[in-house]
């Protein structure tokens, strides 16, 4: 998971959000953030990953999957990396345009895919207006990645 962080741009006044999976993969990016001197916000979709997160040092919330927006105070993220296992999610789609809407312009949001599904992860992002699509294999796993270009189509 740590060479994933490498896509997030090093500059300042960045915006990390993290849909948190498990302890350590939160852990890691939070530890990366703080290096970098990156804004980062953890949500935990379930109470069990809340409770192990929460005692982190970044901005932790549990949210529920159903809400209607997921960000608070309209804030806008340069990357948002996605630990979470999105196969449990109730719908997938409403999720990534949630996600489209408050992820900044030139954005990119990240997350990890089985390879027998990539072309379904391909179709629904590009259902939900995202763009510049790939795939970034690593350590044995595959993501997927994706940029919102321009926030021009309502989703």
């Amino acid at each position: 998971m740590r060479e994933i962080f490498k896509i997030i741009p090093n500059l300042p006044g960045v915006r990390v959000y993290n849909f948190a999976g498990d302890y350590e993969h939160s852990k890691a990016l939070c530890d990366f953030c703080e290096q970098q001197g990156h804004y980062l916000e953890i949500v935990a979709l379930e109470d069990k990953i809340y409770e192990e997160v929460k005692g982190l040092d970044a901005k932790v919330r549990r949210i529920n999957e159903d809400k209607e927006r997921y960000n608070q105070r309209s804030m806008n993220f340069d990357t948002i990396i996605i630990d979470y296992d999105i196969h449990r999610l109730n719908d997938l789609e409403e999720f990534f345009k949630k996600i489209y809407r408050m992820t900044k312009n030139a954005g990119s949001i990240i997350f990890e895919i089985e390879e027998n599904e990539l072309d379904s992860m391909i179709a629904l992002l590009e259902r939900c207006n995202y763009v510049a699509i790939n795939q970034i294999p690593s350590e044995g796993k595959l993501y997927l990645g994706a940029k919102k270009l321009h926030g021009w189509t309502k989703v």
